[in-house]
């Protein structure tokens, strides 16, 4: 019996010298882990990741602590009349390197010129029609008077092919807008019209940006060598694209129906489209532009180009970023950025009391967005579409809805 009970204390001696008790890993000091793995030990307020330390934490705090922008309730006519020159005129226009179309244009590029003023200017724009058929230019989301909305048969006669017409109005709410075609306007915006605008506030606010970009997405079909279209494959039902070869040219149907039925029930005295030349029954044989309601779109573009021919976002680290989105195409446009969060600080021209805090925004067609982040993430990131297909060109990726974010030195 004794012998059994010196075995026993003996083993519990052993055991307590060895430290292997149940608990015994879990228990072990920190401070002895790092040291017997090579790695360094965490001080209060850093983050150990791959045997570097951190000094800060990446979150959102930041974004948070930024103010809102600053809406505008009431503003003062400045006197001041910007005044500029728009030609619609045809030009061949390079989507990505060796890719090239027969576009309509502004000014001979696609997008044309970006329009911008501050709140209480007057705006006047010359617009020279050297189409070979009618056009006129609507303000997306601008109020002004009516007859300077641009909608033929509606508020204006169209401008025929030689003409000319002046739109003037007050810059009256800041924001990120658009302008474009408004006749024959499937075609016409597929094929390039139309144009950024922005208004910037006479006061501005507690909000400081250090570098601003644009981003307008256009959608565009461009057919093979043979003439033909590309093939396509997948399902876009969000987008309204059809699939396989580019479907049969289609009728315009309610919109030249509408569009007659308006200008015969109207007194033709007063009408200001009476006489005018409809857009022609069947669309056009383009080089460029949707085959009308089929929308086969095989090439998407960010500000006339398709990646990788996209202009980068350049940043410096610290800096506080400010992006405006717009969408003139008809596809649904859900934009990532990688590494980073963003701010959603406006929709459509109107700031948002509390700005959202996202990855991800989807601009819907005609809608526009203002974004902003802070630079804290350095390296090469990706800011794309996340309809994968509209990041392939002829659906070859990567193409389309791209730009690269880079840091600089």
């Amino acid at each position: 019996m004794r012998k059994i009970l010196v075995l026993f204390v003996s083993v519990l001696i052993f055991i307590g010298m060895s430290g292997c008790s149940p608990n015994a890993v879990q228990q072990k000091n920190p401070t002895r882990i790092a040291a017997e793995n090579n790695m360094p030990m965490a001080k209060p307020g850093q983050q150990v990741s791959n045997g570097r330390q951190n000094t800060e934490i990446l979150t959102t705090l930041k974004l948070r602590k930024l103010p809102a922008l600053t809406e505008t309730d009431a503003i003062q006519p400045t006197g001041q009349v910007k005044e500029f020159k728009l030609e619609a005129k045809p030009a061949r226009w390079e989507l990505v390197t060796g890719v090239q179309t027969d576009a309509y244009t502004f000014n001979g590029t696609v997008p044309g010129p970006t329009i911008r003023v501050k709140e209480g200017d007057t705006i006047r724009v010359i617009l020279k029609n050297s189409l070979p058929e009618e056009t006129s230019i609507h303000w997306h989301g601008l109020h002004l008077p009516n007859n300077m909305d641009g909608v033929p048969s509606f508020t204006q006669h169209a401008v025929k092919p030689g003409q000319t017409f002046t739109y003037e109005f007050l810059a009256n709410h800041a924001g990120t807008y658009m302008y474009h075609s408004h006749f024959n306007s499937i075609s016409q915006i597929d094929k390039g019209l139309y144009g950024m605008l922005v208004i910037d506030p006479q006061k501005k606010g507690q909000l400081h940006h250090d570098r601003e970009y644009s981003m307008l997405f256009g959608g565009w079909n461009i057919p093979t060598e043979s003439g033909g279209h590309q093939k396509q494959t997948g399902n876009d039902q969000m987008s309204g694209m059809s699939k396989g070869m580019a479907s049969k040219q289609k009728h315009k149907g309610n919109i030249r129906t509408m569009m007659e039925h308006g200008a015969q029930n109207k007194d033709q005295q007063k009408n200001p489209h009476a006489g005018m030349n409809m857009p022609p029954t069947e669309s056009p044989k383009d080089n460029a532009g949707s085959t009308v309601m089929g929308m086969d779109y095989n090439y998407w573009t960010i500000n006339g180009k398709s990646f990788p021919d996209t202009d980068p976002i350049e940043v410096k680290q610290g800096e506080v970023v400010h992006v405006r989105l717009a969408n003139i195409s008809n596809g649904i446009h859900p934009m990532h950025l990688h590494g980073h969060d963003f701010r959603i600080i406006a929709k459509d021209g109107h700031p948002l009391t509390n700005p959202s805090i996202v990855n991800t925004v989807t601009v819907n067609p005609g809608e526009t967005y203002d974004i902003d982040f802070i630079a804290d993430n350095p390296g090469e990131w990706v800011f794309h579409c996340h309809e994968l297909h509209h990041t392939t060109n002829a659906n070859v990726e990567p193409g389309g809805l791209m730009v690269l974010l880079k840091y600089m030195k």
